[in-house]
């Protein structure tokens, strides 16, 4: 009969030699995790760009902005450059901001802060462009909708995506910054015809303000308020404020 200490014995040495092989099974599952990490991460298909999503695109083609953004479904998730595709996308005319996610299940997310139109002038291809704030032509249309301030006097927008000449920048600034009543009495707002970077605003249904440059514009409106809420703009010519503490009214 085989002494309890020497079955003892032996069941612990199997045990010691259990151990020693789980050992070194993790061992060489370590070693292929980070040996062989660099072919999971750029060649296995399971860390893919499997789908490319765009969020926010209201005036922007989401065709566009994935071509934009350079990305393609296949391409390695960890070579992606999130920084360079958002930068590919914020060229597109409407898109103010532009951010890149990826998630490692293989979706990619281009998100969009898209920009405002507040202004219309007219464009070389004889309809209507439409401005943003920064003087940035977003779109070209054969109708103006309502509501925007109205540039006129300036050379003709350029295409979708280009900015407004020089002088049509203080034009807009003055026209961003019209109140509501004000904007209403607008039938434009243009470049005077001396230059320099004033404005004037043309009303309805006739008659010019001088606003001058785009300064100090809060007092130079609460002028215009005044002065047209006391006289008949009917016979209205110039009104000029551009020192708003006086201003100047000449009749035709």
């Amino acid at each position: 009969m085989v002494d309890s200490r020497f079955r003892r014995r032996r069941v612990e040495i199997r045990r010691k030699e259990g151990r020693r092989r789980l050992w070194v099974l993790i061992g060489i599952s370590a070693l292929l995790a980070v040996g062989g990490g660099g072919w999971v991460a750029t060649e296995s298909a399971l860390l893919d760009v499997d789908h490319v999503a765009v969020e926010g695109a209201i005036h922007t083609s989401p065709v566009d902005a994935r071509m934009a953004s350079g990305l393609r479904t296949g391409e390695p998730l960890l070579d992606l450059d999130g920084a360079r595709a958002a930068q590919g996308v914020s060229s597109l005319p409407w898109v103010r901001e532009a951010t890149v996610v990826r998630r490692w299940s293989g979706r990619v997310s281009i998100r969009l802060i898209e920009r405002e139109p507040l202004a219309v002038t007219g464009s070389i291809a004889g309809g209507a462009a439409l401005i943003d704030g920064s003087g940035r032509v977003l779109e070209w249309v054969d109708v103006a909708p309502p509501g925007l301030a109205v540039l006129t006097g300036l050379p003709p927008a350029g295409p979708a995506g280009s900015l407004l000449a020089p002088e049509g920048l203080a034009v807009l600034a003055v026209a961003v910054a019209l109140p509501a009543e004000l904007r209403g009495r607008t039938a434009g707002v243009a470049p005077s015809a001396g230059g320099r970077g004033e404005v004037d605003l043309r009303l309805h249904p006739d008659g010019i303000v001088r606003i001058g440059p785009p300064e100090d514009l809060g007092r130079k409106f609460d002028a215009v308020r005044a002065v047209l809420a006391q006289v008949d703009v009917r016979t209205l010519n110039v009104l000029d404020v551009r020192r708003p503490d006086s201003p100047v009214l000449t009749r035709r």
